[in-house]
């Protein structure tokens, strides 16, 4: 039989271990069932065995098994799924929100590991990296000139707290040893939290981790001190995470005795979730923004908000993930992430988008994404679907939360020429090439952001990350109408982008905000 013939039996092979997987799972999860698992069992090892033995082939048994495992687990919904053992360590620190490492950023330059900012507090700040530091050895081995990837960075850079690790640095010009000892370096979901104007305070959080509620308290407590009444949270392409960290942070902004969510399944009791006394936020006017990245924890944040009539929701529709997981460890470290329950708003939406069965649909579904971006998508209101707040506005279920505002998706000034800049990371790599040739990393020319703020015009970089990209980069505007539609947008993206690099996430969203339509008609909203 020829290699030609091979893709005949792949089916064959697929279906082997579907069952094999639904076997495996058995005897996992009812290792006492002893007369199930000698029938069953003893028939898969017949066949691989056969396999093994007869097949034209080398069949990687491993890698189809576990292909096989998620396309079984994604015929029942999107959200289950199967990861490998190798992947559930970074897993694992997502939900943690915290990993052992030195306490860097750092972004690939012409094959240069760049040091682009030190976490407060962490291992290298007390060694004395600065901005700025090139790493160009990593425990005696070569790191710079070389092709190396992010992962392959991690990897050396990370470890158990208490490990040490040595590199070398090239701070301009001059090459400095360190050994640094890793300690436990957070992983910050609230990313940026600052006062947009006297009485408005603004919270981006990325996503739900542990650690995520307590990060919440503590940046909503120091803007009420800066004399916050009022605050626009930003879920936007917050694809959700810990549940709890949802319901604690809702929690905040409601009176005791209200429904926050409810979950339940065929093999999960109802379990309602309420608000307790004494919420930071209860008197805190609020609008929460929202867009098809807001995902799960997002929408539940969202869902009982907009219920309630505690705050308006701003936007446009979110994602429509109304399943809840649960992880379940096999014996090899691997584990199946299943869904148990779905859940619901307090006035009783389930806002899970239908599923067909096709994955890649259901993540691309194309048609809905561009509709849901230029107008409001009115195929969800319909009076099957339609539910009542607790002051008696309808809202409506069916896929996502429907914002009380739609904002639009902004086109002004956008072309291909800028979005190929924004995906290349032709921004960062500028704005920390020009930071680092001026020695700003060095000797900070600004005091304060304000400073910054108020002396720093952008628009006389445009010319020179121009000339830079398409020397770096390849990119070239396809005409000169081009690169002058998008002028003011890509003035607006440096300077945030340069902020970025000396006040992290806030700088970054101080200026970007500005010009933001969803902050904007937040802020509009609030003061009415």
């Amino acid at each position: 039989m020829t290699n030609s013939n091979r893709s005949d039996f792949l089916p064959i092979i697929i279906s082997i271990a579907i069952c094999l997987g639904f076997g495996v799972s058995a005897l996992i999860w009812n290792p006492y069932n002893t007369k199930q698992k000698s029938k069953e069992v003893q028939k898969l090892e017949d066949i691989l065995n056969l396999l093994d033995e007869k097949y034209v082939d080398e069949v990687d048994t491993k890698s189809v098994f576990d292909e096989t495992i998620v396309e079984m687990l994604h015929k029942l919904d999107p959200h289950s799924n199967y990861i490998p053992a190798e992947e559930m360590k970074a897993l694992a620190e997502s939900i943690d929100g915290n990993f052992g490492g030195i306490g860097v950023r750092f972004f690939k330059l012409r094959d240069t590991i760049c040091v682009s900012s030190i976490i407060a507090g962490s291992p290298s700040e007390s060694i004395g990296l600065r901005a700025g530091d090139q790493i160009i050895e990593i425990e005696k081995e070569n790191a710079a000139g070389v092709e190396i990837t992010n992962d392959a960075i991690m990897k050396k850079l990370k470890g158990e707290k208490g490990t040490g690790v040595n590199i070398l640095v090239n701070r301009y010009g001059t090459i400095l040893p360190f050994r640094i000892e890793r300690g436990t370096i957070p992983i910050k979901s609230v990313v940026a939290a600052y006062m947009i104007n006297p009485n408005t305070g603004y919270i981006k959080i990325d996503q739900f981790s542990i650690p995520t509620s307590r990060e919440f308290r503590l940046a909503s407590l120091n803007l009420k001190n800066q004399g916050m009444t009022r605050m626009v949270l930003d879920l936007r392409n917050n694809g959700g995470g810990v549940l709890q960290g949802a319901v604690e942070i809702v929690d905040e902004f409601l009176k005791v005795g209200r429904k926050i969510v409810s979950t339940r399944g065929e093999n999960s009791p109802k379990q309602t979730y309420m608000s307790n006394s004494g919420g930071l936020l209860e008197n805190v006017k609020l609008a929460v923004l929202i867009n098809s990245g807001s995902a799960s924890a997002s929408e539940i944040v969202a869902g009982a908000i907009q219920d309630n009539d505690r705050g308006i929701i701003i936007g446009r529709r979110s994602f429509g993930k109304g399943l809840v997981q649960e992880d379940q460890q096999l014996r090899d470290g691997s584990s199946v992430r299943i869904t148990i329950a779905r859940y619901y708003t307090p006035s009783g939406r389930c806002i899970q988008r239908p599923y067909s069965g096709d994955y890649d649909a259901y993540y691309e579904d194309l048609n809905r994404t561009e509709e849901s971006m230029f107008s409001i998508d009115s195929s969800v209101f319909v009076d099957s679907l339609s539910f009542k707040t607790l002051a008696g506005r309808t809202v409506y279920g069916g896929g996502g939360i429907s914002p009380d505002k739609f904002i639009p998706y902004d086109t002004s000034g956008s072309s291909y020429y800028l979005s190929s800049m924004e995906w290349s990371g032709a921004f960062n790599q500028f704005t920390f090439d020009w930071a680092k040739k001026k020695q700003w990393f060095e000797n900070r020319k600004w005091t304060s952001f304000s400073d910054f703020d108020q002396s720093f015009d952008s628009s006389d970089l445009v010319s020179k990350l121009r000339d830079y990209v398409e020397t770096e980069f390849k990119i070239v505007p396809s005409n000169e109408g081009e690169f002058k539609h998008s002028n003011q947008r890509i003035a607006r993206r440096l300077k945030a982008e340069l902020a970025r690099q000396f006040w992290n996430e806030d700088g970054f969203y101080k200026v970007y905000n500005r010009t933001d339509a969803a902050v904007n008609a937040a802020i509009q909203s609030l003061s009415e």
